[in-house]
Formats: structure tokens, sequence, C-alpha cells
């Protein structure tokens, strides 16, 4: 039985090996990438254990996920492959002083053809949390079918569901998905925004005014993040509000630190800790992954985890 079951896509990412425009051509090094996917692996490499529910293509690429995500030590009995689609790809683009680009290959792929019959109800039936993201439902209404089906094993077995809504406005194409955003969020007992997310969904930046919108929209919260970068985050449930500071690191490459953080917060709530621990362990986990130009090479293992919190700079978290 898994503690951790989620859904979505994983593509292959080609990442540069230089820092120049691709348009210029530089070697590429192949890895994986996908927001739930990364989010599963972080919770393994912590030590819980996690399955993945995808589709990918019957082709190199869709080998090679499901191969990086199980030697990753994630469950994948629930990824089936689409004879019809191809897997999804994306390149991501390095340059100095500037935000990485990321370049999608996505469209009909086999992931965006995941129907709710696609589900293994039995992952979701025994797992502690399901985690689902605001990518998925968009992709296809299929996908948006799956998820709700999803959702709905989850209420009627107690499964916790955790939602990131992980607003990617270049898959909106042009659409307005923010009522879709705000069901999915009002269904969820764990949250995990980030606050330009959240302006973006309620109108404000206020992070006083954002806990008490979330704990009246929000019937069954357990507790949630407000996740803002290099200034830290903000963690709550329905007993208090918590300032998370940010982690001291080397930024190289910011994508990816959003679902490892998320990674670090559900481990802390599988191992039972207290919000405050639970949020200090996704501030390391999502500070690691900024290091690296992979999504899933930065995380930790509790061990390495555990020393970093012990360190003399962390005395207040011990």
């Amino acid at each position: 039985m898994s503690k951790l079951v989620t859904i979505g896509e994983t593509m292959v990412s080609f990442v540069p090996q230089s820092q120049k425009s691709l348009r210029f051509g530089t070697s590429l090094d192949m890895r994986i990438a996908g927001a739930e996917s990364n989010t599963a692996i972080g919770v393994c490499t912590y030590g819980h254990s996690a399955s993945f529910i995808s589709r990918v293509g019957k082709d190199c690429f869709g080998q090679y996920i499901t191969r990086m995500i199980r030697a990753e030590g994630v469950d994948v009995s629930g990824v089936l492959t689409d004879d019809s689609h191809q897997t999804g790809l994306m390149f991501k683009e390095l340059l100095a002083n500037r935000e990485t680009a990321v370049h999608y290959y996505r469209s009909h792929s086999a992931a965006s053809f995941l129907t709710p019959q696609d589900l293994k109800e039995e992952l979701i039936r025994e797992a502690d949390i399901l985690h689902v993201t605001g990518i998925t439902p968009i992709l296809s209404k299929s996908c948006q079918e799956t998820v709700y089906a999803a959702l709905d094993i989850a209420k009627a077995n107690d499964t916790l569901v955790s939602f990131d809504p992980n607003i990617r406005f270049k898959l909106w194409n042009c659409c307005d998905h923010t009522e879709l955003m705000l069901d999915l969020l009002r269904r969820s007992n764990i949250i995990l925004i980030g606050r330009d997310e959240a302006a973006h969904l309620y109108g404000t930046t206020d992070i006083e005014a954002l806990y008490q919108i979330l704990l009246s929209d929000c019937p069954d919260l357990h507790s949630f993040a407000i996740k803002d970068g290099a200034d830290g985050a903000w963690a709550g449930d329905r007993s208090q509000l918590i300032p998370v500071p940010a982690a001291d690191c080397c930024c190289i490459d910011s994508v990816g630190a959003g679902d490892a953080f998320n990674a670090g917060f559900l481990s802390g709530i599988l191992s039972q800790e207290p919000l405050e621990k639970c949020a200090a362990i996704a501030a390391v986990f999502g500070a690691r992954a900024t290091e690296n130009t992979g999504d899933i090479e930065g995380f930790l293992s509790r061990q390495e985890l555990d020393d970093i919190l012990h360190h003399p700079s962390c005395a207040p978290l011990r």
C-alpha cells in the first residue's frame, strides 16, 4: 500500500549543457519532468511509499519515463501504455541571469487521453494522500473527468486530497480556468499554492486575508502552505498561521522547486510531524531543487534532511 498516490503527465525533459539560446545549438541531457511524478519521487526519497497513475506512449520515451520513475522507488503499476499517442516532450532553455524558459511539445500526448477508466481505484482507496495539480485537469476534458473521479474515490475512502493549482498560463491556451481551480481548492484537504497564484485566484497577496479566505472557502481544509519563492512561505491550519523562512541555496534553475516543496510538506504530514517541521522540510526540499538543472536530482533522504535541520544554523527547527 502506497502512502501517496498522484495522477498526471510526465514528459521527457531535454536540458541544455550550457547557458545559451537553443537557436544556436547545444548538447542536451535527457531527463524526466512532471509536477506530480516529481512530488511522488521526493516522497519516496524521504522514505515513504508512492504510486503514480498516468499514460505514456508506446515509444522509447515512454519506456524511459516508466523506467526512471520506477528506479526512484515509485510504484508505476498505474502507468498505462498508449498504443495510439506519443509521449510528451519539453525543452528547457537556460539563459544567464534570466528565468529558465520551458518549451512544451505535449499537445495530444498519451497522458492527455487519460480517462476515469484508467484509474486503479485500489491505489487511491488505500492511500493516505491523493495529490493532484491544476495541470492535469486542463490537458483535456477526459483528464478533467479523471481528476474528479479520483477525488470522488478519495472522499469515499477518507483519503486526504492535496492540491497545487500549479498554474501554467501557457497551458491555459487563452481559456480562463479560474473557476475550475477554485472548485478544486474547495474540495481539497491540503492546499499548496504560490502567492502569485493566490493573487490571481483570490485577488489579494495579503497573507492574513488569504488565510481567512482559505478557512472560509475550503470547508475540509486540514493544512496549507502559501509558497513565495526566495521570500520563503507561510504555513497554516485551522488554528495557526506561521512564517516559513527560505532555506539557503545557490539557485541555478527554479523549475521544479514548487514540486519539491510539496514533496517535503507532504512527507512531513505522512510522518505525522507538527506543522512547523513539515514547513521546514518543505523549505529545504524546495531550496535544494533549485541547485540542479533537473527536477529530481536535489531530493534528500530523511537522514540528509535531518543533518541539515540539526545544523547549528537551523537551531530553532531542532
